[in-house]
């Protein structure tokens, strides 16, 4: 009887010691809704990040001033996502881009798409 009251205990903490952690180690990623593709290039790709892509935010609140440089993620996007970015640069369009974490410079984009 103690020992299952202990245990009980026991495992109420780490519940609640996960839920009061668990936001505090989460991250968002950011969205851009209007980001135009300022430069793209190949430096140094490995398995986790490909193409470099510098973006500038024109949306109306930006999530950064001026051009920031990113690196496409290999492993949702691949070469599928280099080309949408290479045919969103050939036909003068605009990005929405997810890029993982606070979208400081060299993260990685995660999904992107072609905007109108």
């Amino acid at each position: 009887m103690k020992g299952r009251l202990i245990l009980g205990i026991c495992i109420l903490g780490v519940f609640f010691a996960v839920l009061i952690c668990a936001p505090l180690t989460a991250s968002a990623d950011v969205d851009v809704a209007n980001a135009r593709i300022d430069r793209i290039g190949i430096f140094n790709p490995n398995a986790t990040r490909g193409a470099y892509v510098q973006l500038t935010d024109l949306s109306t609140t930006p999530a950064w001033t001026g051009s920031r440089q990113f690196f496409l993620s290999q492993v949702p996007l691949g070469k599928e996502g280099l080309a949408t970015v290479l045919t969103g640069y050939s036909m003068g369009k605009t990005l929405w881009v997810r890029i993982a974490g606070d979208a400081s410079a060299l993260s990685l984009i995660t999904v992107v798409y072609i905007n109108d």
